[in-house]
Formats: C-alpha cells, sequence, structure tokens
C-alpha cells in the first residue's frame, strides 16, 4: 500500500472496490499475493490487527479472494492447535472478523511435492472496519 502500483492496476482496483461494496466494509490495507506454483504456501499467523494496537483500532474484519489454482485456507485455535480447512477456488472470496484473527490463525496450507503443479494463484486481501455488533466484554 506503500507504493503506488495501485494506480496502475485496474482490475485489482475494481476487485478492492467490489470487496467494499459487498460486505460494506471501510477498507484501509490490501495486499496481492502471488503464489507462482504449488510450491509457495503461507504459515500459520495472525494478522497485524491482532497484535498491534493502531491496526485493531481500525481494522476488525478480513477478507481474501483467490483467483486461480484451488488452495486450502486453514485455521488453526491458538491453544487446542486444532484445525479447521476449506477449499479456496478459482473465484471465491472468505471473510472473518476481529475474534477469529485474536483467537484463531490462519495460512495457506502446502501442498505435498507428489502433487505438485505448475499452476498458480493470486489471492487479493483487504483489511479494514466493518460496523458490527460487539459482544459484552
Amino acid at each position: 500500500d506503500k507504493t503506488n502500483w495501485k494506480q496502475k492496476c485496474p482490475t485489482f482496483n475494481m476487485v478492492i472496490n467490489s470487496i467494499a461494496t459487498y460486505f460494506d466494509m471501510d477498507i484501509k490495507a490490501t495486499r496481492c499475493n502471488w503464489y507462482q506454483d504449488s510450491s509457495d504456501w503461507k504459515p500459520f499467523h495472525h494478522d497485524a490487527s491482532a497484535v498491534k494496537e493502531d491496526k485493531a483500532k481500525v481494522q476488525n474484519m478480513t477478507v481474501g479472494v483467490s483467483f486461480g489454482k484451488t488452495r486450502e485456507i486453514a485455521f488453526q485455535e491458538n491453544n487446542s492447535k486444532r484445525m479447521v480447512s476449506f477449499p479456496c477456488p478459482n473465484g471465491s472470496a472468505y471473510a472473518f472478523c476481529r475474534d477469529i484473527n485474536v483467537n484463531w490463525k490462519h495460512g495457506i496450507l502446502p501442498i505435498h511435492p507428489d502433487n505438485f503443479s505448475q499452476e498458480g494463484r493470486i489471492s487479493i486481501i483487504a483489511w479494514g472496519w466493518k460496523n458490527q455488533s460487539e459482544p459484552p466484554k
């Protein structure tokens, strides 16, 4: 987001604007991830708003949109380490809010080398604010 590459990418902006409209979300940050082939993956992590107070004040929702090869997004619960995952086929989207980001890590699962594919994947991620009901503290 700190560079001006997005000004020259109308397709990226169209996807971001569609996310903002569909989810009624005020987008604060974005990312474009390119998985060149099936050997690329993303380890479990929390988004910044789970660990940085300044981000938590303006980001309570994450949306990801997937283009290309189907990959598995997985969520791992912090305490028990139990895991759930689901496929993200071409054109699909997933979203989660603050409590999931704080209590669960997420990532893109690796694919076993025996199942290598040269087919790649692009994911577009948006972080931002969505007005929503918060549980009592």
